[in-house]
């Protein structure tokens, strides 16, 4: 006759484990929702940081600062002149590419850049007196020697003109930097406080079922059906961090657009604001993986420190 103890009948029963992560929640909601808003508020901040440094990257790449400089040719330059002067510019030390914008394509891009004054630009077609010259975008190897780049650009005979926003492009760079740095501070500090509290919400949960958990383990429970019901707590708590901030982060990104685009029309033919739905889906799946990595880690940390006895 077997004398091993009975099994319950909800050993190794998915829903029933589920249910048993959801009672814990429950039972300790106000850990729990500590560190639903612990780690949410984590994750907002990275959102937000990445949405800024994302706008930053596309504005730069339109207007061109980084590692660009424009080069205007004198108005009545013949085009054996153009080529000329592209093979001098060629020549230069520090000079990676160069690129030719004829006065036409200049004066087309301007027209799809400032739609609202299309009456000027069509007034200005009528006439045939295109006001632009024709130019180089000459990009640079190394940022030190773009100053000297400048003044033998200045020297070549036939160039009007030349517009260093080297200046702008290290002022936006040292903004990247600074932020970066601030940034990386109080990620580390809410990951860290996220991890505490999520890592306390476990061990409350652990502690307060410390009766059944012998229980079970004297009735021949595993210790993977033991922990299992733990490690979905960090994992919901996670998901449900990552589904907060993601609409957080929508919201306020929604809010900013909409603010800017009150009276500010011409402050956003200068600048481009990508639009939400067009990083969603990659800021979901980031949330989503660093929501369900915190919440496992913190977990599996508490269940080693209390369930090792």
């Amino acid at each position: 006759m077997n004398n091993s103890p009975k099994r319950s009948v909800h050993f190794y029963n998915p829903l029933y484990l589920l249910f048993d992560a959801f009672r814990n929640l429950w039972r300790h909601r106000v850990t729990g929702f500590a560190s639903v808003l612990v780690l949410s508020s984590c994750l907002i901040l990275l959102g937000a940081f990445g949405l800024l440094i994302r706008n930053i990257d596309v504005n730069i790449e339109k207007l061109g600062l980084l590692n660009e400089i424009v080069v205007f040719t004198d108005y009545d330059v013949t085009p054996e002149k153009l080529q000329v002067i592209a093979d001098d510019i060629k020549a230069l030390e520090n000079v990676s590419y160069v690129d030719f914008i004829s006065k036409e394509s200049g004066f087309e891009s301007m027209k799809e850049t400032y739609p609202d004054y299309a009456a000027l630009f069509d007034s200005i077609e009528q006439s045939g007196d295109n006001p632009l010259a024709d130019s180089f975008i000459v990009t640079y190897k190394s940022t030190a020697g773009a100053n000297k780049l400048e003044y033998d650009l200045l020297r070549i005979d036939g160039i009007m003109k030349v517009n260093n926003r080297v200046d702008y492009a290290a002022a936006i760079e040292n903004f990247k930097s600074g932020a970066s740095f601030v940034f990386a501070w109080f990620f580390a500090l809410l990951l860290a406080v996220s991890l505490f509290v999520i890592f306390n919400t476990v061990k409350l949960a652990v502690h307060g079922r410390r009766t059944e958990i012998s229980i079970m383990r004297f009735i021949g429970a595993t210790k993977l059906y033991i922990i299992t019901p733990f490690l979905i707590e960090g994992v919901v708590i996670g998901v449900v961090s990552a589904l907060l901030a993601y609409f957080a982060d929508m919201w306020l990104y929604s809010y900013v657009v909409n603010s800017m685009e009150v009276g500010t029309s011409q402050l956003l033919n200068m600048f481009t604001l990508v639009p939400y739905s067009d990083m969603q889906t990659e800021l979901l799946l980031i949330f989503i993986l660093l929501g369900t990595v915190t919440g496992s880690v913190a977990s599996i940390v508490s269940l080693y420190k209390n369930l090792s006895n």
